[in-house]
């Protein structure tokens, strides 16, 4: 693994009024652009239904996390051992949402005896379509070029429908089908200026885009243990037509589309994803 230097991700922490701190712990990993707040109330539903602690965490240039220079997958492996180290966490149940999906699937794959279970959402262990990294690179400009025209004085509930009325009115295609709702979630931030920016560091995230083109070749090794990839069936991504290959890396998976959903299955179908997630969970 690359020497990366790991930062200290910040994070929520969910307790149910009784669990059992025997069992593993479930781990939330968002995807690129968005943040914890992006799962909404999603973990405090799994961790009451489980009974298990549940942590949700900011990935590095994202929410509330550091921002650094590095954006790489590795660099998102190693934050996420070093957290469970940090945090005693021996073994996890993990639940990553495309870019996160890719960070749970890594560290199954190199440490399989950290994780107890993996969840993977809306991304396969094959480089995305050109189309698809097309969408995200379009999908970054536009949110970059939007917080470069956000006008000055606006507090932040009028900044985020300005950004929202600003992406709906040049939305590019192909981004629309992705997710519903992917486009307006996003975290702003207040600048020394007065102005509101995104939690995001933008900037940054393209170089991480290209990296993903390679970063999911380079998946090596078996996890025997069980694993669920839950996909969007309206998703450009196309996860269900990679099956043979994802049992290639995970024999034990069992792959779960959702009818009505784009790349954000969490968002789009949250009943029903949360369903589907506390059901394998609890599955023995």
């Amino acid at each position: 693994m690359e020497n990366y230097v790991p930062v200290k991700l910040a994070y929520n922490v969910v307790e149910p009024d009784e669990y059992d701190n025997n069992k593993a712990p479930v781990i939330f990993l968002h995807g690129m652009t968005t943040s914890k707040e992006n799962w909404h109330d999603i973990p405090w539903h799994i961790a009451s239904i489980t009974q298990r602690k549940v942590y949700v965490l900011d990935a590095r240039n994202h929410g509330d996390s550091p921002w650094s220079e590095f954006s790489h997958f590795a660099c998102n492996v190693k934050d996420l051992l070093h957290f469970m180290d940090t945090h005693y966490v021996s073994k996890a149940i993990l639940v990553g949402h495309s870019m996160g999906g890719i960070t749970a699937m890594k560290i199954a794959l190199w440490m399989p005896e950290r994780v107890e279970k993996l969840v993977v959402e809306d991304i396969s262990v094959k480089t995305p379509s050109p189309q698809a990294i097309n969408a995200v690179h379009c999908r970054l400009r536009i949110l970059k070029s939007a917080i470069e025209e956000l006008p000055r004085g606006l507090d932040e509930e009028s900044s985020k429908e300005f950004i929202s009325n600003y992406i709906d009115e040049i939305i590019a295609p192909g981004i629309e089908n992705a997710s519903r709702t992917q486009r307006n979630d996003f975290g702003l931030k207040k600048t020394a200026d007065g102005r509101y920016t995104f939690k995001t560091n933008i900037n940054v995230l393209p170089l991480a885009v290209n990296n993903s083109k390679n970063g999911l070749l380079s998946l090596l090794g078996r996890y025997e243990g069980p694993a669920c990839f839950i996909y969007g069936q309206l998703s450009p991504f196309e996860v269900e037509s990679h099956k043979d290959h994802i049992k290639k890396f995970f024999p034990k998976v069992e792959l779960v589309g959702v009818e009505n959903a784009g790349h954000e299955v969490h968002n789009d179908c949250g009943a029903e994803f949360s369903k589907i997630l506390c059901n394998f969970i609890l599955r023995e």
